[in-house]
């Protein structure tokens, strides 16, 4: 009879049990439960979320890129100041009569210090001149006053502290080296129009390889393809207008020779545009290759 009563089965059926938790399963507050996996990873993932931690890997990030800006321009100044110690004491050892000690330190710091600054080696010859000079050594002193203009053309004897025999000397390396500056100036201007003329030579040939001689390779890009397209689409009209104007000709309907007529015009009009696009991207490689000049080191090395 029991067994037969409806609220002993079907409300029994309806009551649901609370779960409780299974084996590897953590309750965190979540609407369902989390696997142990899951749920362990996301407590290991708070560490990252808290602000503590997250500030200090802003600071260290900070202090990282502050370290790597101030070690990149402490080694300019520590260069800087490198040179001008080693100026200053060949200075001091020229001023202290120690010509010699002098020399030896400005000519090893010119061959083993390539990163010198422009003055410095200017200093560094200037005070080697003054050495030479010394030691009864004019042409070496006028050698080395002649590095010393290449690198201030504007230096110019003092009259106070420069005796008459180093004033002497100067004149003399200055009208050597205005000799030698004409003559380079002159070397360097024949072979800038010899290799031009080379170059322009080419770009006939092939219009844009005289600028891929020159070092020019986007320009010599621009110049083939201006050239190479012009001349597609000359070659299409040629080919193509002779037979439109025989279609035109013998055309007899309206429509037909409207149409026609049209086609023979478009095709006209693109073979004189595309005639005159042809002969300038023909030309002007040869001018651009004639006229502009490349770099002084770029021509010497191409004339050798």
């Amino acid at each position: 009879m029991n067994s037969n009563h409806p609220n002993k089965t079907g409300l029994g059926s309806r009551i649901q049990q609370p779960k409780r938790p299974a084996l590897g399963v953590l309750h965190l507050g979540q609407v369902q439960d989390v696997p142990l996996q899951t749920a362990t990873s996301l407590q290991r993932g708070t560490l990252l979320s808290s602000p503590s931690t997250c500030l200090y890997i802003v600071n260290f990030c900070l202090w990282f890129i502050f370290l790597s800006q101030f070690y990149a321009f402490a080694q300019p100044l520590t260069a800087a100041s490198d040179s001008l110690s080693v100026v200053q004491r060949v200075v001091q050892l020229y001023e202290a009569g120690r010509l010699s000690e002098a020399e030896f330190m400005a000519l090893k710091a010119l061959d083993d210090r390539p990163d010198l600054a422009r003055y410095d080696r200017f200093e560094l010859y200037r005070v080697l001149a003054f050495c030479a000079i010394a030691n009864d050594d004019e042409v070496n002193g006028a050698r080395h006053f002649i590095q010393a203009l290449r690198l201030n053309p504007n230096l110019s004897p003092d009259p106070i502290t420069w005796s008459p025999k180093v004033r002497r000397v100067f004149e003399t390396a200055r009208g050597e080296f205005l000799r030698i500056t004409v003559e380079e100036t002159r070397q360097r201007v024949a072979a800038e129009a010899e290799f031009c003329r080379k170059a322009s030579l080419r770009s006939l040939y092939l219009p844009g390889a005289g600028q891929f001689d020159k070092g020019q390779p986007q320009r010599g890009v621009v110049y083939a393809a201006a050239f190479g397209i012009s001349a597609v689409l000359f070659i299409y009209a040629e080919i193509n207008l002779p037979k439109a104007r025989d279609r035109y000709r013998q055309a007899q309907e309206r429509q037909v020779i409207d149409r026609e007529y049209r086609t023979y015009r478009n095709l006209y009009r693109l073979e004189r545009i595309a005639g005159s696009m042809l002969i300038i991207s023909y030309s002007a490689p040869f001018f651009d290759a004639l006229w502009r000049a490349p770099a002084v080191k770029e021509t010497q090395d191409k004339a050798k």
